[in-house]
């Protein structure tokens, strides 16, 4: 009997320790009094990170679709950190993030607005084959850019129906006639990527001349004064190398290269056409060479 005692309170103490393990082990449910119940315990741990898979060459590689997504890898086992928002589309990196789309919408966009579009889309082409190869204008752009075509791609357009329309002539003192032409195009200073050219279907991009009208200072209605021709620096309007200056001097605005126009006060607008010709005289007039190549075959 003695000896049967302590053999009963070993075979107690075992006993007591395995009932309480097993109640600490089983995870504790409440009720929500809704007929529910949810694991307490699991409710406030963190979710363990999601299994890794395998792949031939690697001892462990994250899902498949977080490398689609642009996930930073992360190690199995941790918890990813927290991951930078994605622009597909950032001018400086368009190299295969499926940025040929946004290039196709400025396309697409050009061939809607009909004979205006083509006139734009292909001063747009010529402009870019101008800033994709090397010569001194693209050199010129890439000291601002170190991808100017690239950026330059991105670029939107869109046509002002109501700019001004005809060229304006005042006398400021004695004999001497200020002219003033209708803008031609514009754009915001230092615009970036993805900024939009706004063009005065009015202006010398789409007009070869336009009617003068002589401002009365006195209040009195304007006067006709005949028609002169329009020019975008030497070139004659309406010509495919009006519109290419136009979209590089615009384009210089766009990256900060060129100082603001300020209203041509001064002839600003015109020493910065000037500016554009110094470095890219010379691939503008080849455009006018290959055109009277093409027309005379």
């Amino acid at each position: 009997m003695y000896f049967a005692q302590p053999f009963l309170r070993v075979a107690t103490t075992i006993l007591i320790v395995w009932i309480f393990s097993c109640g600490i082990t089983s995870p504790q449910t409440v009720s929500n009094g809704g007929g529910t119940s949810a694991s307490f315990l699991l409710a406030n741990l963190p979710s363990a990170p999601e299994r890794c898979t395998r792949s031939a060459g690697s001892s462990a590689v994250p899902r498949a679709d977080a490398d689609i997504a642009g996930d930073v890898p992360y190690s199995c086992g941790a918890l990813p950190s927290a991951m930078p928002a994605l622009k597909p589309c950032d001018a400086a990196n368009r190299a295969g993030t499926g940025c040929d789309g946004a290039k196709d919408l400025v396309q697409a966009k050009l061939e809607a607005m009909g004979k205006a579009g083509q006139k734009i889309s292909r001063a747009r082409e010529k402009v870019l084959e101008i800033l994709g190869t090397e010569n001194a204008c693209s050199a010129w752009f890439r000291e601002k850019d170190a991808n100017p075509v690239a950026l330059f791609r991105t670029l939107r357009f869109e046509l002002d129906l109501h700019g001004e329309e005809f060229i304006r002539e005042s006398r400021d003192r004695g004999p001497l006639y200020i002219l003033r032409n209708p803008y031609v195009a514009k754009v915001m200073q230092g615009d970036g990527a993805y900024g939009t050219i706004t063009i005065n279907t009015k202006g010398a991009f789409f007009s070869a001349a336009s009617q003068v009208r002589e401002v009365n200072k006195e209040g009195g209605p304007d006067s006709i004064r005949g028609t002169r021709l329009l020019h975008v620096g030497p070139y004659d309007g309406d010509t495919l190398t009006a519109r290419a200056v136009t979209l590089l001097h615009e384009f210089g605005h766009v990256i900060d290269l060129l100082p603001p126009d300020e209203d041509n006060v001064e002839g600003r607008s015109v020493q910065n056409t000037h500016e554009v010709l110094r470095y890219c005289r010379a691939e503008l007039n080849s455009l006018t060479k290959r055109s009277t190549f093409s027309a005379s075959h």
